[in-house]
């Protein structure tokens, strides 16, 4: 899986301010510190690897801290430099605990990005290292010119008489210098984190890869929900509809020779209908249910809680009423993933007990169901048991991540984060912090409302069934 999470749009920054000059000077400071220790770490390690691999014990936390200082990098090339940083999306273990912790690990240092990452890191300190060793030395020597000229005045250098004005002429060039050596380490820092960690082919080639994965995974979880619907009609819905024509086909036979056994097919016959249209609204609702569009996930997920065979403990924490609704897609795969883990709470667990919280960042919207039953859960594809994987598929379509955690001694937990749209995370953040974007939002959701009961008032009425009140009364 991919962690996608995009960044926020990059204000412009001028070529030259105050924290790029900062950047500088402390470039240089990790020079003279930083620098050393990690390449003194790198290559005592190397060396070491020979002597039954105990240089790992050096690289393993040199690999650490680099990935660290490379996300640290890209951090500070968009807030200092205003660069706009192609985040590559990070591949992601399907695995859980610390196997999955140390596979993520594995799947970062795979990455060039990474690398280049690392080398950014390093040349960025030395560069800077060089002109804050220049900056630090012209400052100092323009610093003792200047102290020469007001504390002990003329000075003879080499048959050379220097005057105070001449020395004070030549402290100020100095100082200039020194100044000019910090500009240019500024925009050399710039010109490097352009080079290196901006972005590359490669990194729009892994987010081409990430996206045709997430491609793939929507096909599945569609593959997965046509299978369930030709199983649940094939095994529900069509035996009754044989089972409803039978009963009619034998009323017919009988409504001449013995009403009353042909009234009590029909009866018969009317009850099983009323049956299909249940198994029907059932399909329907397993496909998209009308709840969660006419209502939100909110009122959905507590539709959910109440029909469940055992207690339910729901939590739902979303955005404000102001803020804007999440969107189609990750309402419904969150209600299905809630949806199919209390089915299976409720099928295999034998739980006296489950919870669900759902909770709304900025960034992602959290979905936790934990339950106290038996443990033992896993994601299988052998086509016998396909609902975790068919949750799997749809979490991942979304460029998320679904964890099932299910020891064997007791107790499922399935943990569902799904990213939000860089657009709705942008609409969250202004309708909460934005009071007048919250105002601009009831109004048009008003006016909205006006208009649909005005052109309601205005429609013509609708037609009468053919039927009339006999109908009605049938289907009742």
């Amino acid at each position: 899986m991919e962690d996608i999470s995009a960044p926020p749009p990059v204000a412009p920054q001028p070529r030259l301010h105050a924290a790029a000059l900062a950047s500088v000077l402390l470039g240089g400071l990790l020079f003279v510190s930083w620098f050393w220790i990690s390449l003194a770490l790198l290559f005592t390690g190397l060396s070491a690897l020979p002597a039954l691999g105990s240089g790992l014990l050096l690289i393993v936390p040199w690999l650490l801290l680099m990935q660290g200082a490379v996300r640290i990098e890209r951090r500070r090339a968009i807030a200092v430099h205003g660069i706009s940083v192609i985040l590559p999306s990070r591949r992601r273990s399907r695995r859980i605990g610390v196997g999955g912790w140390i596979h993520d690990r594995w799947l970062e240092l795979g990455s060039s990005a990474f690398w280049r990452g690392a080398l950014h890191h390093h040349v960025a300190m030395f560069v800077a290292g060089l002109f804050f060793t220049l900056f630090v030395s012209l400052l100092w020597l323009g610093w003792s010119a200047g102290d020469i000229a007001l504390r002990h005045g003329p000075l003879q250098v080499g048959g050379i008489d220097l005057s105070r004005w001449m020395l004070g002429i030549i402290a100020t060039t100095l100082v200039l210098l020194a100044a000019l050596a910090l500009v240019l380490g500024a925009l050399a820092d710039r010109g490097l984190a352009r080079l290196l960690i901006s972005g590359s082919e490669d990194d729009l080639r892994e987010q081409v890869a990430e996206l045709a994965e997430r491609r793939q995974g929507a096909v599945d979880a569609a593959a997965q929900e046509r299978l369930r619907i030709e199983r649940d009609l094939h095994d529900g819905v069509q035996p009754r509809l044989v089972s409803l024509a039978m009963t009619l086909g034998m009323a017919k036979l009988a409504i001449r020779t013995d009403p009353d056994r042909a009234a009590d097919l029909v009866d018969q016959a009317h009850a099983e209908s009323k049956a299909v249209m249940t198994d029907l609204r059932q399909l329907a609702r397993g496909i998209h249910p009308a709840v969660l569009t006419d209502r939100g996930l909110d009122a959905a997920l507590s539709a959910l809680a109440a029909r469940s065979r055992i207690p339910v403990e729901l939590e739902v924490e979303l955005a404000g009423s102001g803020a804007p609704r999440l969107d189609r897609e990750r309402e419904a795969v969150a209600y299905f993933v809630v949806s199919e883990a209390l089915t299976n709470v409720a099928k295999h667990s034998g739980a006296s007990r489950a919870s669900v919280r759902v909770s709304q960042s900025p960034a992602a919207l959290q979905v936790r169901i934990q339950d106290d039953g038996r443990g033992g859960a896993t994601v299988r594809r052998d086509g016998l048991s396909t609902g975790l994987a068919g949750l799997t598929d749809r979490v991942r379509a979304t460029g998320g991540r679904l964890e099932v955690i299910s020891p064997a001694e007791g107790g499922t937990v399935l943990d569902a984060r799904l990213p939000l749209l860089p657009l709705a995370v942008g609409q969250l953040r202004d309708a909460r912090t934005d009071p007048a974007a919250r105002t601009a939002h009831t109004a048009d959701a008003t006016q909205a409302t006006q208009a649909t009961q005005a052109t309601q008032a205005d429609a013509p009425p609708p037609a009468a069934s053919p039927a009339g009140p006999d109908t009605q009364e049938a289907l009742r």
